[in-house]
Order: C-alpha cells, then sequence, then structure tokens
C-alpha cells in the first residue's frame, strides 16, 4: 500500500471515530509483512479513557500477529496543524517500529506531511 492510500484508508478510519470535544482522527498502520490495521480516536467524558488511533491499530494489529510497524498514515481534519500523538504512544512505537520509521500525517488540507518516528521522540525529549 503507497502513501497516498495509507492516508485515503485513515481518513476512512477516522469516519468511525468517537468524539467529544476533539476533530476526528483515523490511522493507518502498515506492518513490516505488509498487512493493514485501522485505528479511530475515541474519546470520553473522562477523558483519562481516551483511547488514541495510532494505539487503536497498534492494538489491532497486534491482536493479528503483527510485529514491527512499519509505516503509519494519520488524518485529522485540524486545518494545518499536525495532530499530537501521546506520549505513551510514542514509547510503543519506539519499542515496536522498524528503524527509519515514518508517520504520514494528513491535516485536512490536502498536504502531506511526512515526519521521522526519530524525530517526534527528540521533539518530545523521548529520544
Amino acid at each position: 500500500m503507497d502513501d497516498r492510500n495509507l492516508v485515503a484508508v485513515a481518513e476512512q478510519a477516522a469516519a468511525t471515530s468517537r468524539v467529544v470535544v476533539g476533530p476526528i482522527a483515523g490511522c493507518t498502520v502498515k506492518g513490516d509483512d505488509g498487512r493493514v490495521f485501522r485505528g479511530c480516536l475515541l474519546e470520553y467524558e473522562e477523558s483519562n479513557l481516551n483511547q488514541d488511533p495510532i494505539a487503536n491499530g497498534i492494538a489491532a494489529g497486534r491482536a493479528e500477529g503483527m510485529r514491527r510497524v512499519a509505516r503509519i498514515g494519520y488524518y485529522s481534519p485540524t486545518g494545518g496543524e499536525l495532530p499530537s500523538i501521546p506520549r505513551l504512544t510514542l514509547l510503543r512505537l519506539r519499542e515496536l517500529a522498524v528503524p527509519g520509521m515514518e508517520i504520514i500525517f494528513s491535516p485536512g488540507t490536502g498536504d502531506r506531511v511526512e515526519r521521522t518516528l526519530d524525530g517526534l521522540l527528540a521533539e518530545a525529549g523521548l529520544a
């Protein structure tokens, strides 16, 4: 699956989001074996119960035997600002991602922005 399709499937996954305050969000997690898994944002009245789309996609993949994350497409119509990835999800990715893994963000403007996991970890002070 190419990057354009990763983002398109992430957009479909976002449609299943349950949101209370934020914009919808969805992702496509591509495993190192080529299989893809979808995740969506789930928000609840008690915000500590919220589940981000990447964590959901990873969980779906792990339940089906995915070992490593090769690439992620992430869609959220934020109007240009890239959505943030929770610290715990970045830590999970650090453990499960193949070296050099990238996330392709689509903020709903038609643009796609590629960011390396290493760069995101450094920005979060987790490198």
